[in-house]
């Protein structure tokens, strides 16, 4: 399973990254390095979460969810979103923590070196798991991508922190490259919590696709009109309509026009798309 496997893959990355960096923040004592290192402890909960998520949505439909189980990723979204925003607190905390202490940052030569490699491994991490997304229309793994792209930013940010504090020889430096990180990692973790929110509520498509579907609708010679439209987003997204056809058209026809009418959607909103059609006949006689 493509997701299961990506999951892996990110696990395996915040492993390599937790450890890196908690050992080099340790010697360096750099504030920036240690508040991206709890961000990776939070990749690597997160994503061991995300991987029991994962092989749940993937339960097929069953006798108490006829539906399946796919809202399961909304939830997962969120409490993802919920656990980056504690760790940017944290972050948040201890920068200011250690600024107040004056607390030193060591030498930071070890700390660039580093992190040059732990960034392009992430960065490689982030297009793997964006590629599997886009391929498969999981939610926790889009999540988790973006998830994972906060991280990229965190670990230029430490990057940018160190250097600067090896030219000017100013631990302040590191405090507010940190609260930077802080404030990045709040605000991706409330749009994370908004798309999960947003499954879990069946949230309608996005205005320009439903605009796409509503005009293949309407452009559709063979029905006299439609109404009752509704779609809903997440892993398999629904469009749901019901279509007004000529009083004599029987049922073979009206068959025909839902598998022509379904293929058209799903080229529109996505191969995994879940179409119903309810025909209803005209009065026109």
């Amino acid at each position: 399973m493509r997701e299961v496997r990506a999951i892996q893959v990110a696990i395996a990355c915040s492993i390599i990254g937790t450890v890196t960096k908690f050992t080099v923040g340790a010697i360096t004592g750099s504030m920036s390095m240690i508040s991206s290192a709890v961000d990776s402890v939070g990749d690597l909960f997160v994503s061991l979460v995300n991987l029991l998520v994962v092989r749940y949505a993937s339960v097929g439909p069953d006798e108490d969810h006829n539906y399946g189980h796919e809202k399961i990723e909304g939830l997962g979204a969120m409490f993802e979103g919920g656990f980056i925003l504690a760790a940017a607190a944290f972050i948040a905390y201890e920068a200011v923590h250690k600024a107040l202490v004056k607390e030193i940052t060591h030498d930071t030569t070890l700390g660039l070196f580093v992190m040059l490699p732990i960034l392009a491994m992430t960065f490689a991490t982030v297009l793997y798991l964006r590629k599997v997304a886009k391929a498969t229309g999981s939610l926790v793994v889009k999540s988790d991508a973006l998830h994972y792209m906060t991280d990229v930013w965190v670990n230029v940010g430490v990057i940018v922190s160190l250097g600067l504090v090896k030219l000017t020889g100013k631990p302040i430096v590191d405090t507010f490259v940190s609260l930077v990180i802080a404030a990045y990692m709040i605000f991706s973790s409330l749009k994370v919590v908004r798309e999960g929110f947003d499954v879990v509520m069946d949230k309608s498509l996005e205005p320009d696709v439903v605009a796409q579907v509503q005009a293949l609708l309407a452009g559709c010679e063979r029905i006299e009109s439609f109404h009752d439209f509704r779609t809903r987003r997440g892993r398999i997204p629904h469009v749901d309509f019901h279509v007004v056809v000529p009083a004599d058209m029987n049922a073979q026809a009206i068959h025909d026009l839902f598998l022509d009418l379904q293929t058209q959607v799903r080229g529109i909103v996505g191969v995994s798309t879940r179409v119903l059609m309810h025909a209803d006949p005209s009065h026109a006689r």
